[in-house]
């Protein structure tokens, strides 16, 4: 098998995990939970969770190191085998960006940071005293006689700290000034994606799925530059396609990216 990266506004209201998630297993320490449920995607139950306190090779979109301290953030995978076919299986890493938006607006009602969706694969503190990168998402499909995607997320609950460096632009939960744990985060990221799986395994998930980003993006009314292998384009982000694609207004047309990165021209934050 081969592995390669791959709604109404409001919040769904269906059981605490969906039908989805679960069994869930902690690990101290493994090199990647992505690639360890890579491996086991043959044998694994589907919805399998795996958690780790630490990742020593852990990785985000084009095989960037990330390394947080061990015990400091939220560090998980899921294995999922989508039912609705491959227009669903492109939108599970909007469909987690959007479940972690809500746990956390849930969680802390965030008066000070806004949380928002970078596209494609990020989640943000879009203002308050330290916004930036607060999760990041990596989702992988497993070729095989019956598909399935790994998707992998790290939040940033302790690390970077207050006084802490981190990596450029990133920022975490304690760092916006909000004291919790991985732990108690865990039960509530997995309920709202469950939740919000559910919405996209529905008839009309995948509008559902796009109307939801859209309630949540930061990116969307941005001007932004496309950093991709074709080259570097600048424009306007103005819409997202059904299978998750960023429409950007170019030169008075527009154009739809499904790879490649994104910064946004204007500074994040209050003005």
């Amino acid at each position: 098998m081969t592995a390669t990266p791959c709604t109404p506004a409001g919040n769904p209201t269906s059981g605490p995990r969906g039908s989805y998630l679960g069994p869930v297993r902690h690990v101290e320490e493994t090199g990647s939970t992505n690639a360890d449920l890579v491996e086991l995607a043959d044998t694994a139950e589907v919805g399998s969770v795996l958690v780790a306190g630490h990742q020593t090779a852990g990785r985000g979109r084009l095989d960037r190191r990330w390394d947080a301290p061990p015990g400091a953030n939220l560090l998980m995978s899921v294995l999922l085998r989508p039912t609705g076919g491959p227009d669903r299986r492109s939108l599970i890493t909007s469909t987690l960006a959007v479940a972690v938006v809500d746990a956390l607006t849930d969680l802390f009602d965030l008066q000070g940071p806004t949380v928002g969706i970078k596209w494609p694969n990020d989640v943000l503190l879009v203002d308050g005293d330290r916004p930036g990168k607060v999760a990041g998402i990596l989702a992988e499909l497993v070729d095989g006689a019956q598909p399935v995607v790994v998707v992998g997320m790290g939040l940033n609950v302790g690390w970077p700290g207050p006084h802490d460096e981190g990596p450029p632009g990133a920022t975490s939960l304690a760092a916006a000034g909000i004291d919790t744990g991985p732990r108690s985060l865990l039960d509530p990221v997995l309920a709202s994606f469950g939740r919000w799986l559910d919405v996209l395994e529905d008839p009309g998930g995948v509008e559902a799925m796009r109307v939801g980003h859209l309630a949540r993006s930061a990116t969307i009314g941005q001007r932004v530059r496309i950093e991709s292998p074709s080259g570097m384009v600048e424009g306007l982000a103005v819409d997202l396609a059904a299978d998750g694609a960023l429409i950007v207004e170019v030169d008075g047309g527009r154009r739809e990216f499904r790879a490649g990165d994104v910064v946004h021209l204007r500074p994040l934050g209050p003005g």
